[in-house]
């Protein structure tokens, strides 16, 4: 019987299709993919200062561009820049690219504010009780230190932590051939209480350090490239210059590796960044940077099975620089 209902309404279509009559389409389900991630964006910028490091904004405006992302707030912590600075480019940045209604706000001035209640613990405080989200602290962790300290009840609403920090044992950061000093562990260098406030609340933590951006060059040419896509290429291009011209001075390269746009690129595009999960503790060692001193040290193992876990990025694939400048470009 099936095969004959079947047979009929073939023939009932090739009849009306013969008198030129139209044939009712059928209704096609939407795709409908995954929601966007809830983000909220912690961040230390310097962009536009002379010689200033870019990759705040440019992480911001990445952020901005991914649908794969939705910003539910952005505070501001010193870091790259004094405070009342990058108060100012990151209210700049948003009010010219960012979704509408967002205004970021102030945090800590340094790391003797860890516990301070400040704008932006306030306003961290508020989001969270609203909903879970994940924190993208893509400067020193002060703010989010002084949230777990002062909302201790809040820690389970923080679906993860992204931070630009860590290494593996006896990992030197240095760039290229170069016989400079190897680079600081800068955001953690700035303020490790407040790491280890994250690590003693166990806090979720995802890793976008230095080894993971050291695969990644924004180069002269794709600066040129970004300036003839769209008006905010063009805004890149322009406030890359200083930094650009800052690592051909001190390091001899022509680019740069933008280091924030990796823990923002490891939320909107997980598959194409390889992870693995480590133990993860802050030791005392000798300053690879001045001999004799010693400083603490963001330690990671993946043989460390003993200690608290967390997700540690280390490489991207080759198409990452591509995709990066389309989000850039806001294509």
């Amino acid at each position: 019987m099936t095969s004959a209902k079947a047979r009929a309404a073939g023939a009932a279509v090739l009849i009306a299709m013969a008198c030129g009559r139209s044939v009712p389409s059928q209704p096609v389900a939407p795709t409908v993919g995954p929601p966007p991630v809830e983000v909220w964006l912690d961040v230390d910028p310097a962009t536009g200062l002379p010689g200033g490091e870019v990759d705040d904004g440019l992480m911001m405006l990445q952020v901005f561009h991914s649908p794969e992302l939705r910003v539910r707030g952005i505070s501001v912590v010193f870091g790259n820049s004094r405070l009342d600075q990058g108060i100012g480019i990151a209210r700049e940045i948003t009010g010219r690219f960012g979704p509408p209604g967002i205004e970021p706000a102030s945090g800590a001035a340094s790391a003797d504010e860890l516990g301070v209640a400040t704008d932006a613990v306030r306003a961290l405080a508020a989001a969270l009780a609203e909903a879970p989200m994940t924190v993208l602290a893509v400067g020193p962790v002060t703010n989010i230190g002084s949230l777990v300290r002062l909302h201790p009840e809040l820690v389970d609403r923080i679906d993860r932590v992204v931070v630009v920090a860590g290494r593996r044992v006896g990992q030197s950061f240095r760039t290229g051939a170069s016989s400079n000093l190897p680079h600081r562990d800068f955001n953690f260098e700035l303020d490790p209480a407040a790491m280890q406030v994250l690590l003693d609340a166990e806090v979720p933590l995802e890793l976008a350090p230095w080894e993971v951006s050291s695969h990644v060059w924004l180069h002269s040419r794709d600066l040129e490239d970004l300036r003839g896509r769209s008006e905010a290429g063009a805004w890149v291009a322009d406030a890359c210059e200083s930094w650009l011209e800052r690592w051909r001075e001190n390091l001899g390269v022509d680019g740069f590796n933008p280091f924030d746009t990796l823990a923002a690129g490891w939320v909107s595009h997980p598959q194409r960044i390889e992870s693995v999960e480590v133990g993860i503790w802050i030791e005392e060692r000798e300053d690879d940077r001045q001999p004799g001193e010693r400083k603490p040290y963001l330690l990671v193992d993946p043989q460390r099975h003993d200690l608290r876990r967390a997700t540690y990025t280390y490489l991207p694939d080759p198409g990452f620089a591509e995709l990066l400048k389309e989000r850039l470009a806001g294509r």
